[in-house]
């Protein structure tokens, strides 16, 4: 049996997918506030079974305003559940399916708002 491809790297994924929201990434810039808005999915868990991986993810959205950050959350979060959604040499989402809604966070820097959402992704190889 031949080995099969990786899975594309869902961080990676969803940094393509929810580009023309905000400026997207994986690491939190030092200078945040000059990035705003600015959306960081993080891998937190999930599993694969050969044909899909299901990714348990959270998905910060930080805002110069609260207006701002929930407003970017919703987006990301409609985008998501609308799915499929093709992300051109990238990746697959399948499916996505909201396990904590979006909510407000704590951010070291007041001047930062943060809500954060989590989610299950099912993606497929390319």
């Amino acid at each position: 049996m031949a080995d099969l491809q990786p899975f594309p790297d869902i961080e990676d994924v969803l940094c393509e997918a929810l580009a023309d929201l905000g400026e997207t990434g994986s690491e939190t810039p030092a200078d945040l506030q000059d990035h705003l808005p600015f959306i960081r999915p993080t891998r937190i868990g999930g599993s694969d079974d050969r044909r899909t991986d299901t990714s348990r993810v959270d998905i910060d959205c930080f805002g110069a305003t609260r207006a701002q950050a929930w407003q970017v959350a919703r987006a990301v979060q409609q985008r998501l559940i609308s799915g499929p959604v093709h992300v051109p040499g990238v990746g697959l989402i399948d499916r996505a399916r909201t396990e904590l809604g979006p909510r407000r966070a704590p951010h070291p820097d007041e001047t930062v708002r943060r809500v954060l959402a989590t989610y299950r992704v099912s993606t497929r190889r390319y």
